[in-house]
């Protein structure tokens, strides 16, 4: 390989930058520093244990684990044997990892001893009783009996197996599936979303383009690693670029900028409700921020005045506002804002998608829309999924023939190509006849000085079938009337569009995208049966 942009399995970075400079730090977590040449090491080892306990081609490893450095390294010794790799949450509830493990049957499951004061061995030995597909677990920090300990088992010497993983590595090819990621089921049951080297490898380089990562990047990993924000667009870019990657294993606001400045971070990307949660605390005013180069955010909008505080930090240190649209089926991002946005654009629009991602607005027979008309979007490039696993059914009503995947996700495009979201289309609602798309709504909420942020959802009628209602969380110190924020939606909106009813909150339910929960809000109505965002 002559560049990092040669390579074409996930596990070729660290092989790359290892040689390339194997002493500069490659991941920090509390007390651990880890170079490339030692993450490398620790890749090889990994890979060697998991083929000794006879891991084969194409079967699952899993994780239950926050960000921390077992994360990366067994991602990418999984990837290297040609198995697949499945991240955990800690935050899962019992019945939520069952359903999770039965459906994708990992031969090894690897958790970590303790997470936010909770012991998590007893899940472990307890899947490891109900399932016997799961052949090996193992346990990061104190071991426990009847599990094998993570650390001894990647320390042990393996003579012999240099041959047995130089055979296994070169089975492995880029159209083999190498990442899955559970959705978030608010609209069902999680399905697993199946992606190859190749998508991974495709859009990371992508990225990499549009961010202009560099490899002195040092990007802070705070997301859960069973989101497509930490696996791809956050941790693996960070790696295909050569730059250091910052974990923790929980997001603590405070923490979170006592990190940014003291590890001296270049990018922060995050969901819109963490910079909202830092940038309440008085640190975020005082502290030293000229070593970021980007803000990013994705997930969901980010409210007009969260960007505005941005970009003055941004002033002083010159760093650059990004956002943009992606999925899990995207295997990340497939749209991005451009460098001199204006503030208006970024916190209406996802920006564009460069090539050789291609987008479309549909009608409800699938057929291409004009510019400016609301629709479902589609999109076409080299990262899409390959697929959901063990439902051929339900990959073959989102992927058509052409490799076109139909996100049920509503907007448009303007004249310039730029991509507006509308919402999802379980979001729309019929008030009289007319549809409504919440979004619009939102953002007109989200646009009277006194409002931080808001949803808005159909709720049955009798008189107009439904009718809209809104929940909204104000800025700290702030009052508003309901019957001040109708009066101000109808100078924006026609009547049918402006909510019948705002309730006042100090915070709503979120999903784990960040995103407000709406199934949660629906339930408060009875309407279980919903489809939710």
């Amino acid at each position: 390989m002559n560049s990092c942009s040669d390579i074409s399995l996930v596990w070729q970075c660290v092989e790359y930058w290892a040689e390339k400079k194997p002493e500069a730090e490659a991941i920090v977590f509390e007390d651990t520093r880890m170079t490339w040449a030692q993450l490398h090491n620790q890749v090889e080892r990994t890979a060697k244990a998991l083929l000794e306990m006879g891991v084969r081609k194409g079967e699952c490893v899993a994780l239950l684990s926050m960000a921390r450095p077992e994360f990366i390294i067994t991602f990418l010794a999984a990837s290297k044997i040609g198995a697949i790799w499945l991240g955990l949450s800690p935050k899962f509830t019992l019945n939520e990892l069952r359903y999770i493990i039965r459906n994708c049957a990992p031969a090894v499951l690897i958790t970590v001893r303790k997470h936010a004061g909770v012991d998590l061995i007893e899940s472990g030995i307890t899947f490891g009783y109900e399932f016997p597909f799961i052949r090996r677990f193992m346990v990061i920090g104190e071991s426990y009996e009847g599990a094998l300990s993570f650390d001894e088992e990647v320390k042990r010497p393996r003579e012999g197996w240099d041959e047995a993983l130089e055979q296994r590595v070169a089975e492995v090819t880029p159209d083999d599936e190498a990442l899955l990621m559970y959705t978030s089921g608010s609209t069902g049951r999680p399905k697993g979303v199946l992606h190859t080297h190749r998508g991974i490898v495709s859009n990371v380089a992508l990225e990499h383009a549009c961010c202009c990562f560099t490899d002195n990047e040092r990007v802070l990993l705070q997301m859960p690693i069973n989101h497509v924000a930490a696996d791809v667009e956050i941790a693996y870019a960070t790696l295909y670029a050569g730059g250091t990657l910052v974990c923790t294993e929980s997001f603590i606001p405070s923490r979170s900028l006592e990190l940014i400045e003291k590890e001296r971070i270049t990018m922060v990307g995050q969901l819109p409700v963490m910079y909202m949660m830092q940038l309440r605390k008085k640190r975020a005013m005082e502290m030293d921020w000229s070593s970021v180069r980007f803000f990013v955010w994705g997930g969901s909008a980010m409210p007009r005045e969260i960007i505005e505080v941005l970009a003055k930090i941004a002033e002083k240190s010159g760093a650059r506002l990004l956002t943009n649209y992606g999925s899990t089926e995207l295997c990340g991002f497939a749209t991005y804002s451009a460098p001199g946005d204006s503030l208006e654009l970024l916190a209406r629009s996802t920006g564009k998608a460069p090539a050789p991602f291609e987008l479309r607005i549909v009608d409800e027979a699938r057929n291409e829309l004009s510019t400016g008309e609301v629709g479902e979007l589609a999109v076409r490039g080299p990262s899409v999924m390959k697929g959901y696993l063990n439902d051929p059914v339900a990959t073959q009503e989102v992927i058509d023939d052409d490799g076109w995947y139909y996100t049920r996700d509503l907007g448009y495009i303007d004249e310039e190509g730029n991509l507006y979201l509308c919402g999802r289309m379980s979001e729309m609602y019929k008030t009289g006849g007319e549809n409504v798309f919440p979004r619009e709504v939102e953002e007109v909420l989200e646009s009277h000085p006194s409002v931080l942020f808001s949803a808005v959802i159909g709720v049955p009628d009798e008189l107009y079938s439904e009718i809209g209602h809104a929940f909204v969380v104000l800025k700290p110190g702030c009052e508003v009337t309901e019957r001040d924020l109708q009066r101000y939606c109808r100078d924006y909106l026609v009547g049918f569009k402006v909510p019948k009813c705002i309730e006042f909150h100090e915070e709503l339910p979120l999903l784990a995208t960040g995103k407000v929960n709406k199934v949660a809000l629906k339930k408060r109505f009875g309407l279980q049966d919903c489809k939710g965002a």
